[in-house]
């Protein structure tokens, strides 16, 4: 098996017809043939219908070209990944907002300034559903808190940790534990696996909250807090000062319990050049 019948093997599924291959291509009908021959001959399957009209592909053809199209990948890439050239392409990042209102936005300049031909294209969402849409194949990459356990088919690759905060109304008293029971509690979404991660603490520590909202926005929460509405717990994002202009905040416990940020990707594609160098800059 070689390149030349990988990439005539994609055009034939892609455009329909090996004749419509061919003229993509710019080979002869026959030779299209005779390589998709010799290329079931070698792997000893049917790799095409000759009973229909056209020639219709197996599922052992499709799942075929789905590999070739990841190997065709790397292959144009060797060049650049040698020379340290030019990376291009297009990547479909999915991102939870406190990634988006931290780091990931300098992060993705930085890789646009020195790969001009590199595209993003970033949808926001809470972990769990932006991992939902990676299994299906709708992202490339998805930046969030890690999962509270593995997920089949997915890879986690760590980035960071991001201490948790409680933070309070600027004049208000007492230490954490005091902070946490004596003042109205907002919850960081509990749906979120960062959210839930914090209800869990909480629970383990044996500290009961007064909560009386519960709120998807880091902004929307400092808010509420600078307001005297309540206290919170929420992450020290990575790349942030971690001040809070008008509030006062105080560690959440001792030593300060930390949620891991980092990217899944599907099971075996860290090595495309495209996710290896968006980690790297990660």
């Amino acid at each position: 098996m070689n390149i030349r019948q990988m990439r005539i093997l994609i055009a034939v599924i892609d455009t329909g017809s090996f004749a419509a291959a061919g003229d993509a291509i710019g080979r002869s009908h026959s030779a299209i043939s005779l390589q998709i021959k010799a290329l079931e001959a070698e792997l000893g399957v049917v790799l095409f219908d000759r009973v229909a009209r056209p020639p219709l592909p197996t599922p052992k053809a499709r799942a075929l070209a789905d590999h070739a199209r990841k190997v065709i990948a790397l292959f144009d890439a060797a060049e650049d990944v040698v020379t340290g050239q030019l990376v291009r392409g297009r990547l479909i990042v999915g991102a939870v907002p406190t990634v988006l209102s931290s780091f990931l936005p300098r992060a993705l300049a930085e890789l646009k300034a020195l790969h001009p031909e590199l595209s993003f294209d970033v949808r926001s969402g809470s972990s769990d559903s932006l991992a939902d849409q990676l299994g299906q194949g709708l992202l490339d990459v998805v930046v969030c808190t890690k999962p509270p356990r593995p997920i089949a088919g997915l890879e986690w690759h760590h980035i960071a940790q991001e201490p948790l905060a409680v933070i309070a109304p600027k004049d208000a008293e007492g230490d954490e534990k005091a902070l946490l029971t004596t003042q109205p509690f907002i919850w960081f979404n509990r749906k979120t696996w960062a959210g839930g991660g914090i209800e869990a603490r909480l629970k383990k520590r044996g500290i009961a909250v007064n909560a009386t909202m519960e709120i998807d926005s880091l902004d929307a929460i400092q808010s509420m807090v600078r307001e005297g509405l309540g206290v919170a717990i929420v992450p020290v994002c990575r790349g942030s000062s971690g001040a809070w202009p008008g509030l006062r905040s105080v560690p959440f416990g001792d030593p300060p319990y930390a949620r891991d940020v980092g990217v899944l990707v599907t099971d075996g594609v860290s090595s495309d050049p495209l996710i290896r160098t968006f980690l790297q800059a990660l």
